[in-house]
């Protein structure tokens, strides 16, 4: 089942509600729909406010068809339309969508819900450690993605895979994980999740007695994100998003990785400064100017009874600005 994270806290900085509360009229961009547990709220609460239109927008094909049928009524009244595209295309997809339905709305707000849809732990590509059976894959789109979690691990230098382990998992132990993963595609290519499984519990499991964590975690984590290249994805869609926010629009990020957070918070720094030449340079020669103010001094996370609730809350942070 789909739970939103944050729901309330970020529908509410999502819709820049007006100073009765009501949702302004405008195209709200949802720009990893997954579940669509964010779209469906602000969807219902707009009922009886103006013309509020959502854009729905997932990279995996699977996710955009199980939206179709689950939110027929909003599609059948043109309140909601679904993309299946990657985010970084935004500017794209909302000029497809103005011409060919002639809605001329400014965009109020556009939210990123980073990471992995519940539905893809069961999507038999690999994303779950637990169903060992499954191809090394990992690829959201497979149209859109070149390779797949096996040609990294099959391929990758021990020195590049060593990187990818410590920097896009965090894995501490990203050397020895590099070690083991050359030695073993020696004998016999990596397939399927249970080939990495049993490498990884050779490895990790002893050095993970004592933590919460699933050995296999952050190397997993890792591929799925060099897979997707996540983290390109996310700059390149943050830089668009503010491109076709409105004035006074908002723009909602939530992350579950420190490494897509530092992402954001760095972009909304940059952005909500008027300088941003190094500091050795005596006088300005950037020309910049900001375009944001950031409404979340501090990132917003789940409580105490929000995790106890929902256990994959509970890395969850968001961050919100509004645009100037």
């Amino acid at each position: 089942m789909h739970i939103p994270v944050l729901l309330e806290e970020a529908v509410k900085r999502w819709s820049a509600s007006d100073e009765n509360q009501k949702i302004q009229s405008g195209i709200y961009v949802d720009a990893t729909f997954g579940g669509g547990g964010h779209s469906r709220w602000l969807l219902e609460k707009s009922r009886k406010d103006g013309k509020i239109v959502v854009i729905g927008i997932d990279r995996d094909p699977a996710q955009i068809q199980k939206a179709e049928k689950e939110f027929r009524k909003f599609i059948a009244e043109k309140k909601l339309f679904l993309f299946p595209d990657k985010f970084s295309n935004l500017t794209k997809i909302l000029s497809s969508f103005q011409n060919k339905n002639k809605i001329s709305l400014p965009v109020r707000g556009v939210m990123f819900d980073f990471g992995i849809a519940t539905d893809h732990l069961s999507a038999q590509r690999g994303f779950s450690f637990q169903a060992g059976d499954d191809p090394l894959d990992m690829r959201f789109n497979e149209a859109d993605a070149e390779i797949t979690a096996a040609d990294i691990l099959n391929r990758w230098r021990e020195e590049e895979l060593t990187e990818l382990f410590r920097n896009y998992g965090e894995e501490r132990y990203g050397r020895p994980v590099a070690k083991a993963v050359v030695r073993h595609r020696i004998e016999r290519p990596f397939v399927r999740v249970k080939d990495l499984l049993a490498v990884l519990e050779k490895t990790l499991a002893p050095r993970y007695r004592k933590q919460k964590i699933h050995y296999a975690t952050r190397v997993f984590q890792a591929l799925r994100i060099a897979v997707n290249q996540e983290f390109s994805e996310i700059e390149a869609g943050l830089k668009v998003a503010l491109d076709i926010l409105d004035r006074d629009g908002r723009l909602v990020a939530i992350s579950f990785h420190s490494g897509e957070d530092r992402l954001v918070k760095r972009f909304f720094r940059r952005e909500s400064r008027d300088c941003v030449c190094p500091p050795n340079i005596p006088a300005c020669i950037c020309g910049h100017q900001k375009s944001l103010q950031i409404l979340t001094r501090k990132p917003l996370t789940p409580s105490a009874k929000e995790v106890r609730e929902n256990p994959k809350a509970r890395s969850a942070k968001l961050r919100a600005a509004e645009k100037i």
